[in-house]
Formats: C-alpha cells, structure tokens, sequence
C-alpha cells in the first residue's frame, strides 16, 4: 500500500518512552523536535499500569488500545506493527525484544538493550533465527562534540589511539534518583554499571571502533542503601524514622525540602513532568528512599578495560559528586584530546543550552595547542535526542550512516558485557574477560 503508515507497538509508557519515542511518533515532539504522525502510527501501547496508560490518552485525547504486561504477543497478532518499541524498565526489554522478532517485527530498545549477557545471548539468537534487527537507543554517540571527536579519529588525527581516561561524574541530585526508582536493585537494571554506565562503555567502544577483551573493577555501594555515608543518624548512630531522616537528609533538604512533605512516600524525580501515576510499579504504602535496605547496586566504580587492538580504558562513575559531567582524555600516537563537559539536568527535564556547549582541546604531540568550539544546538542529551529520533523511528541520515551512529544489537552487547564484568570482578575479585561472558562461559 502507497501511503500505509509505518506501525509501532510501545512495550513501556515510561517517562523516557513518552517523551523520545510516543509523542514524536503522535506529531507532539517535546520542544520542537521532529515529529512522525505523517508516516507512522502507534498501534498499541502495553504496560503493567492501566491507569497511568489511560491517564496519558486523556491528557493526550488519543485512543490506542491498551494490553496487560503479559499480552505482548496478542499484542502484536492483533495490532500487526512493523516494529516494538522495549522501554519500560530494562529488565522487561529482553522478553519484549524476543517476542517482537519472534513474531516478525523489528525491535528498537532504549538503552541497556538488556540487563546481563545471559538475556544477550536469547536475544542475539532470535535476531538470528528470525533475519530481523535490533537497534538500541545510544543517543550519547550523537552529541555534537562526540560527533566531531569521532570524525578526527576517523581521520587519524590522533593516530593509533594508546588509551582512554574517563571519569564521569553524576551530582547528588540526579546520581540520587536512581537510588528510590526501580534501578536501585540488580534484578531490574543488571546494576547502574549497566543501567547508566553502559551510555559510556558504549561511547567508548564506538570512538575506538574496537572490541572490549578484559575487565578490572573496584566499586562499593558508598552514599546511599542502609549503611551510606550520607544517611543521618541519631546520636547513638541508629537510623532515623522515615520522616526525622528525610529532615535531616541533605540531598532532601537542597532538593525537594520546599516542594515535598517529609511525611510523603512520593519524590519526584524531576522526569515525570506529565504527572501520571505510577501507583503499581510504586505502592504508595511501601517506602522507597535512598537509605533502603533493598538498594544492592554499586554507587562507585574504578575500572580498566582492555581492548582488543591494544588500547585500555581507565574509568571512574560516582553517583554523589558536587557537578555532573565527565573529564576525558584520549592519548594516541600522534597527539591528545582533552574534553570537560558541565552537564546540568535539572528538575523540569529540560536541557541548559549553555551545558549544550562543546570544547575538544586537541595538543598534537609535535605541535600547538588547538581548541575546537561546537556550538550548542537544541534538543536533549546535548542535541542527540533529535537526531536519533530521525534514525531510529525514519530512516538514518547520509552522517549516521557515515559515522556508524546507529547501534545494533552487538554494540548493546559489548556494552552490557563491560557493565557486567565491572560488577562481576567487583565481587569476585579478579579480571573478567568479555568472550568468555558473552559466551556463558
């Protein structure tokens, strides 16, 4: 048919999935980003919360028909998309990806594309069997300045690339945030060493265009869970009640102090602007702080990862530092690349055009000093939000597929296997080898 519309199926109605792939594909882009509605549709929408999916159609007056979480094979037999969106909580992508490509779709995960190596190696073997694709939502390779760093390396401008140094801060108060939401257990997310990490692993690998081979890892759960260094105490140095710590908390004091009420089980975390509930995936009666016993993943690492063509990466995340953003250097044969980037989220979810900005310092070893400027442009993640829009729910552009920017399933992988041997070597206390995870071994 000439003019059928291209049909997506969306497996998540999280605020992610509403605001980067719903509304654009609804003709109402957040921020005057591209919208889709002239040629695409959404046929169906699943989730575990019926009523914040018919919360988000009345705000929106659109009528899509709901299913349960479990239904995403009648789902897709009774709307027929082309392609499933996964992007509710990332232990649900794999289930949802298998289905899709079992059932002739094609499938676009936010990232992780799934939690650990193990639901890698199912989801692989489906894409195999079935001849249909994965692509997973790296929007961090689209940023202007790492567009730009890609290009130089592509044309040797720092020649054989030696080693990667990275550092990666999150400010308490978005570090904090993944420490009351579902992430904060391993179970959901595979660990923020997937979760959130993975978006970094993921840059470097498509910088180097190389293979991760080996891992090391320190890391320990430092600010947040039951004996985080932040959590306040009473001068015996027993735990608060759950109002009297919220009181004294600093993270809830210089943040939601003047808009919550300590007595409140329910802390925005600045993402859920479109004000849905959430009541099943957060009962409004089981606490969820920072401070819970539930929390066990890592909230500091220090890792070396070795590469294939010979480089290594040394890389730290914290997720309690006093500005967000990352310190890199690239040291190569012919040169170095230095790059400071002050990110600033903030609680509305809209980005900082200033924070946007980028400056690559390039020092040539035999040579002056140049400092390259990108300008800023709109949309999240540094400009990248739009731009993957385009590629992943149209067709990539002439620079995507240049610049290899549209990720598949391998490159979600590679990503989730260093994130997984990050934690792994952690516990276990000695170096990981990626082909041996990625393999079962």
């Amino acid at each position: 048919m000439k003019n059928r519309k291209k049909r997506f199926a969306i497996c998540g109605l999280s605020s992610r999935g509403i605001h980067h792939f719903v509304l654009p594909l609804m003709g109402k882009n957040w921020e005057g980003g591209p919208n889709f509605n002239d040629r695409a549709e959404i046929v169906g929408i699943l989730d575990i919360d019926q009523a914040r999916v018919k919360g988000f159609l009345d705000q929106t007056g659109a009528n899509i028909p709901f299913y349960p979480a479990d239904a995403g094979k009648r789902m897709i037999e009774e709307t027929k998309p082309d392609v499933v969106i996964a992007v509710g909580p990332d232990y649900t992508h794999c289930d949802h990806i298998v289905t899709a490509l079992e059932n002739g779709c094609e499938a676009i995960s936010e990232k992780p594309m799934v939690i650990n190596c193990e639901q890698v190696r199912r989801v692989q073997a489906a894409e195999r069997a079935s001849g249909r694709a994965v692509k997973v939502a790296f929007n961090y390779r689209y940023t202007p300045t790492h567009k730009r760093l890609k290009r130089m390396i592509l044309a040797g401008q720092l020649g054989r690339i030696i080693n990667v140094e990275f550092t990666y801060n999150l400010d308490a108060w978005h570090g904090s945030s993944y420490y009351y939401r579902w992430n904060r257990q391993r179970a959901n997310s595979g660990g923020l060493s997937i979760h959130k990490c993975c978006h970094h692993f993921d840059l470097i690998n498509w910088w180097l265009g190389d293979v991760p081979e080996e891992v090391f890892a320190f890391g320990a759960l430092n600010y947040y869970g039951a004996k985080g260094a932040l959590r306040p105490r009473d001068a015996k140095g027993q735990p608060l009640g759950p109002a009297d710590e919220k009181r004294q908390c600093p993270i809830f004091q210089k943040y939601y102090a003047e808009k919550v009420s300590p007595e409140s089980n329910t802390i925005g975390t600045g993402w859920d602007y479109a004000n849905l509930t959430s009541n099943v995936q957060y009962p409004p009666d089981k606490r969820r702080y920072i401070y819970d016993e539930q929390i066990d993943v890592e909230d500091t690492y220090s890792a070396v990862v070795r590469y294939r063509g010979g480089a290594s990466m040394s890389y730290s995340c914290n997720f309690a530092t006093p500005w967000e953003g990352y310190v890199l250097g690239i040291n190569g044969t012919k040169g170095r690349v230095e790059i400071t980037h002050h990110s600033n989220p903030n609680p509305t979810g809209k980005s900082d055009p200033a924070a946007a900005t980028g400056l690559i310092t390039f020092l040539p070893l035999f040579g002056g000093r140049e400092e390259i400027e990108i300008p800023p442009v709109p949309g999240g993640h540094g400009g990248g939000d739009f731009v993957i829009q385009k590629d992943l729910l149209d067709a990539p552009s002439p620079e995507s597929q240049e610049l290899n920017l549209v990720a598949g399933s391998e490159d979600g992988a590679r990503a989730i296997a260093i994130g997984e041997a990050v934690w792994r070597s952690i516990r276990e206390k000695r170096s990981i080898r990626i082909p041996e995870l990625l393999a079962g071994k």
